[in-house]
């Protein structure tokens, strides 16, 4: 009994789409035709797991029913005017934007996905570069150290100055970090990064926070994502590391760089400019009217 009424629920959800299409005629249904062209198409489209048991004479005669019972309740519904309700026409019309919302989603998404494959194709790093980096840096690699540090970020410079001047009056770094900060992944944590190596954070922020010494509080260092104040809480000396275990980092650090200098040329190029404030001050309001699939009210 219940892989009947599975099959039923299979057959409306599978048919809801369905197109009139040339064929022996099986059913009629008011002005609606169904052929076994179409009953074919949905047959192959059923679930593996059904596949075996609509082709028996009693699974066929129960998905088809579930067809002829689906239109049924569709000619009735067109009859009675339902498609030509505001509740009906208002639901449709949120499901299309949605679907439009979606599909232009997957297209810059996958747009963005291939073209960062031929971008990867030109910042790859060559063994030579990988040796080279290596040979330039063996002190990175003979001596590694691991850093710890705590930052507020910020996205108005004004306000990182505000805080600044709080952590100058005496104020815990760690109460400023939880009540302003905009990294709310550290800001819960006082602000704690880390530990982290050379070349994993960006540049700019790296640079200042490997300069400072242990409770050193650092100016106020813009970066792309914002601006900090960094607050180093200590380093760790770590086993050296051999060429053969250095790859995998130095090929990540070569090619991040490339990639970063790539896209800081292309946003100039394209002379991006961003009025954060105007971004701040946009306002959501909550959507109560998305599609929901009417089924999911009844029993099929």
């Amino acid at each position: 009994m219940k892989k009947v009424l599975m099959l039923s629920v299979l057959a409306v959800f599978a048919f809801g789409a369905c197109k009139e299409r040339g064929g022996t005629v099986i059913a009629k249904v008011g002005g609606t035709q169904i052929t076994d062209a179409m009953l074919a198409e949905k047959l192959q489209n059923t679930p593996p797991a059904y596949q075996s048991y609509v082709n028996t004479p009693l699974g066929r005669k129960q998905f088809v029913d579930a067809i002829v019972r689906e239109n049924i309740m569709l000619e009735a519904a067109k009859q009675a005017g339902v498609n030509k309700k505001a509740e009906y026409t208002e639901a449709l019309a949120d499901f299309k934007r949605e679907q439009e919302r979606q599909l232009k989603e997957y297209q810059d998404g996958l747009l963005i996905e291939t073209y960062l494959r031929e971008v990867h194709t030109k910042i790859i790093a060559s063994e030579t570069d990988i040796q080279e980096y290596y040979n330039l840096n063996r002190e990175q690699f003979d001596s590694p150290v691991a850093y710890t540090v705590k930052h507020i970020l910020l996205t108005d410079r004004a306000e990182a100055e505000a805080a600044y001047a709080r952590l100058q009056n005496g104020e815990s770094f760690d109460d400023v970090a939880r009540e302003v900060s905009q990294d709310t992944g550290s800001a819960a944590q006082g602000g704690l990064i880390g530990p982290f190596r050379r070349g994993d954070l960006v540049p700019e922020f790296e640079k200042a926070a490997l300069s400072l010494q242990n409770n050193q509080l650092s100016g106020i260092i813009e970066t792309s994502y914002g601006f900090h104040i960094i607050l180093k809480v200590s380093e760790e000396k770590l086993p050296p590391m051999t060429f053969e275990q250095a790859v995998p980092e130095i090929k990540r650090i070569i090619e991040r760089e490339r990639f970063d200098k790539w896209f800081e040329e292309t946003k100039q190029k394209l002379g991006v400019k961003v009025d954060y404030a105007k971004a701040e001050a946009v306002k959501i309001t909550p959507d109560n009217n998305m599609f929901q699939m009417p089924y999911g009210e009844f029993e099929m």
